[in-house]
C-alpha cells in the first residue's frame, strides 16, 4: 500500500501526528509512506525511520518570490513530485487551504481530510472526496488518528511505541561526547530542561522556575542538561547554569533528530507546552511539564509516564483548547504566577508513582 501524508507546518504539530506512521505500520505489513512538508520541517520528517520519502512544499519562498520565474520552476516540479507516484490513500492532517492544494493536485482516487465540522478552513473540503467528524476534545495525537481510525472503521486498542530518529555517525559521535561530560557522572539522574516556548505566556517566570529546579536538584540528585532555541533562551539557560554550576551544562544548539536522541538518554525532560515536551513524546523518556494557557489533556504526552501541572487563569476565562488571549494576556498569570512549591509537590507524587518510591 502506498499512502501520502499531508501535514506541512507547524513543528509541534508534526511531531504531535508522528505517531499515525506507528498506526498505519502495525496495521499494514509492505506499506510505504510519503509525507509532504514546508521546507523549514523537511530535515525533520527525513529523519523519520517510518517514512519512506519527505516532500518538500516551499510555499513560503514561492509566496515571496510571486512573479519570478524560479517560482513557477519550482511549483511545477513539486507538481510533478505528486502526479508520478499513484497512492492508494492520501490523508490530509492539515485541513486548510495550502494543504488542500496538495491533496487536491495529489495522484488518488481517495482522498481523506476533516469534515465541515472539523476542517480548519472550508476551501480544504474541495480537496476531500472522504471526510471525517472528529472529536475536538481529545488529545491532538488522537485527533489525527482518530481520522486514520475511523476511515478504516477500526475500534481496536493500539500502542504507540514511537522511536529514535536517524542521525550520522558524526551526529553519533556529538551525542557520545556529550553524555561522556565529566559533570553528569556525579549525580544520579539525567535532566534534560528545556524553558522555551513560542509564546511568553507559555513559559515559568525565571524565579519560579530556578526555584522549582533547586527542588528538584536537592531532591533527586539530578544534573541538568539545558536546552535553547533562540537567543533569549539562551540567556535564560546561561543564568540557570551560573546558579547550578557543577551539575549543569548548557547544550550547544542541536538538530531535532540530535536533540530527540540526546532526549532518550534522559531520566526525564521538564519543559513548557512547546516542540521539545512534544519531541519527548515521541520516545520512551518520562516527562514532566507545566500549563497555563491551553489545556493538558489536549496537548500533554500520551501516557503515565507524562504528566503536567495545569495553572489557573485567575479571570475565570474558560477555554476548550486554548485561550483566546494566549498571546494578548498582559500577565500571563495562569503559568507566570505559579508558586514552585505548589508545582514541585505535584511533580514529586508523579515521580515517586513511576519510580514506586525508589528515588533520592
Amino acid at each position: 500500500m502506498k499512502v501520502l501524508i499531508v501535514k506541512t507546518s507547524s513543528l509541534g504539530d508534526i511531531i504531535q501526528s508522528f505517531n499515525v506512521l506507528d498506526y498505519l505500520h502495525s496495521r499494514f505489513k509492505d506499506i510505504e509512506i510519503d509525507w509532504v512538508c514546508e521546507k523549514a520541517h523537511l530535515s525533520l520528517v527525513s529523519t523519520h525511520p517510518l517514512i519512506n520519502k519527505a516532500i518538500c512544499f516551499d510555499m513560503k519562498t514561492w509566496k515571496r518570490n510571486l512573479l519570478k520565474k524560479k517560482t513557477y520552476k519550482g511549483f511545477f516540479s513539486f507538481r510533478k513530485i505528486l502526479k508520478k507516484k499513484k497512492y492508494d490513500i492520501v490523508f490530509d492532517l492539515q485541513g486548510n487551504t495550502k494543504s488542500g492544494l496538495v491533496t487536491l493536485l495529489s495522484n488518488s482516487d481517495i482522498k481523506v481530510g476533516f469534515s465541515k465540522k472539523c476542517v480548519r478552513e472550508w476551501p480544504n473540503l474541495i480537496a476531500t472526496n472522504k471526510t471525517i467528524d472528529i472529536d475536538q476534545n481529545i488529545n491532538m495525537r488522537l485527533q489525527y488518528l482518530d481520522v486514520l481510525r475511523k476511515y478504516f472503521s477500526d475500534n481496536k486498542d493500539i500502542f504507540i511505541k514511537g522511536c529514535r530518529l536517524k542521525i550520522s555517525e558524526d551526529q553519533k559521535q556529538t551525542l557520545e561526547k556529550i553524555l561522556s561530560c565529566n559533570i553528569f557522572s556525579k549525580y544520579s539522574k539525567k535532566v534534560m530542561v528545556c524553558p522555551g516556548a513560542k509564546w511568553p505566556n507559555k513559559q515559568l517566570s525565571y524565579e519560579t522556575l530556578l526555584s522549582f529546579l533547586r527542588l528538584v536538584k536537592e531532591n533527586l540528585d539530578a544534573s541538568f542538561f539545558l536546552m535553547w532555541g533562540n537567543d533569549l533562551e539562551k540567556f535564560v539557560a546561561n543564568k540557570l547554569n551560573n546558579e547550578f554550576k557543577d551539575s549543569s551544562k548548557v547544550i550547544d544548539k542541536l538538530s531535532l533528530p540530535l536533540w530527540q536522541n540526546l532526549m532518550n538518554d534522559m531520566d526525564l525532560v521538564i519543559a513548557m507546552d512547546s516542540s521539545s515536551l512534544h519531541l519527548c513524546g515521541t520516545i520512551a523518556t518520562p516527562s514532566f511539564s507545566v500549563f497555563g494557557p491551553t489545556k493538558v489533556e489536549v496537548f500533554k504526552p500520551i501516557g503515565d509516564k507524562h504528566f503536567a501541572f495545569q495553572g489557573k487563569c485567575p479571570y475565570d476565562v474558560i477555554f476548550k483548547k486554548q485561550c483566546p488571549k494566549l498571546r494578548t494576556c498582559p500577565t500571563g498569570a495562569c503559568i507566570r504566577y505559579l508558586k514552585s512549591e505548589d508545582i514541585f509537590e505535584t511533580f514529586f507524587g508523579f515521580w515517586n508513582k513511576i519510580h514506586k518510591n525508589t528515588c533520592v
